[in-house]
């Protein structure tokens, strides 16, 4: 505590306070939390000789706290730590480079891209991939055709961090064709790139970034990570096309992929009234449905805000599930600015099961009942 105190206040004493500061930074023998909190302080010193002491520490020092804290301190520099981190780039040793990488990316200023754009092509993948994940912040015009380029990139690392910062210029999804780019990155040899994607293109509302996530959650051999984003983005995207899709897979789904609709439809924001006459519907469809999928119907149902779907809920008290009675409660309790009367007959039943009378009580409590 007297540590943090201190480092609050020796920053006020201005450049007389660097030198000692720098001794105790390069002091093997202190005591390794003395050092990182020097580290820290050094942070507020935007000085040419800070950096460079602190570069050299990182290129030393093995302790791993240590070396991390430098890094942020030295990314704290800005502009002034641009050109010595630069200069790292050309370092024979690998970890001096992705150490500058790294500290680059987190500087975030246009200044940097000119370095970054240099180790684009390096032989280490995980510079590219910092490289890349970097540049995908700025928004300068010669950024999008690189990142074009690296969706074909050997490595899986590089092609997920060009997916995402081509999904992160949503403007520019016209002229680059950006859902037609991407359509082989959703049926990549890496998962984790495929997933990347399919969440990708919940950015763009493209009709056809629809129809390929559509495809995807269709596919009874598509792994079951990556139907799971495909659906969620499709709820992300919140489109009639997107939910009408949903709901025609939903017509035929069952289990785990039945919730995974649900949930998802209940979480759109812009067509939230067409979503849940799509789900009233689907409720209709099938008398018999398992209590755990009326518990997510009766959940999305009160998330949309549709006070129409209250008479549709209530029908649903009727369930012989008690846990399924309570989530409609709570449902209604969102929807309804009054208690309906199937509520209070609910409530006064002496045979619910303890953790659901508290619940429906809770709900209850909506009503200042």
């Amino acid at each position: 505590e007297e540590r943090w105190e201190v480092a609050k206040i020796i920053p006020k004493l201005g450049d007389m306070a660097i030198q000692p500061l720098l001794d105790r930074l390069n002091d093997t023998d202190l005591d390794l939390e003395d050092r990182w909190f020097v580290a820290r302080i050094l942070g507020d010193f935007a000085r040419p000789q800070v950096v460079e002491a602190l570069i050299e520490l990182v290129k030393q020092d093995a302790e791993t706290e240590l070396v991390e804290m430098a890094s942020s301190a030295i990314a704290k520099m800005g502009v002034l730590a641009i050109d010595p981190l630069a200069n790292l780039l050309n370092s024979t040793i690998g970890g001096d480079r992705i150490f500058a990488v790294t500290a680059l990316a987190q500087i975030r200023h246009s200044q940097t891209i000119e370095p970054l754009l240099g180790v684009i092509d390096d032989p280490d993948v995980q510079i590219r991939t910092l490289a890349v994940d970097a540049l995908s912040s700025f928004h300068a015009a010669q950024i999008p055709p690189i990142l074009l380029k690296k969706l074909t990139d050997i490595a899986p690392s590089v092609r997920k961090a060009a997916v995402t910062g081509l999904c992160l210029r949503s403007e520019l999804a016209t002229e680059l064709n950006l859902v037609q780019c991407l359509r082989p990155l959703l049926f990549d040899l890496n998962l984790a790139v495929c997933e990347a994607t399919a969440l990708g293109l919940a950015r763009l509302t493209d009709p056809a970034a629809v129809e390929l996530l559509l495809q995807v959650s269709i596919d009874l051999s598509t792994p079951p990570s990556l139907r799971s984003q495909a659906i969620l983005s499709l709820g992300w995207i919140g489109t009639q096309s997107a939910i009408l899709g949903l709901s025609q897979i939903l017509a035929t789904a069952d289990g785990e992929l039945a919730i995974e609709i649900v949930t998802s439809v209940g979480k759109i924001e812009c067509e939230q009234i067409y979503a849940s006459e799509l789900l009233v519907a689907y409720l209709r469809s099938k008398p018999n449905h398992p209590a755990h999928v009326k518990q997510e119907i009766a959940t999305a149902l009160g998330n949309l805000g549709n006070f129409a779907t209250v008479s549709d809920l209530v029908e649903l008290l009727s369930d012989r599930d008690d846990r399924v009675r309570l989530y409609t409660i709570s449902a209604i309790a969102k929807l309804s600015p009054t208690i309906p009367p199937q509520v209070l007959e609910l409530a006064s039943r002496t045979d619910l099961l303890p953790e659901v009378e508290a619940g429906v009580r809770l709900c209850l409590s909506h009503w200042n009942v």
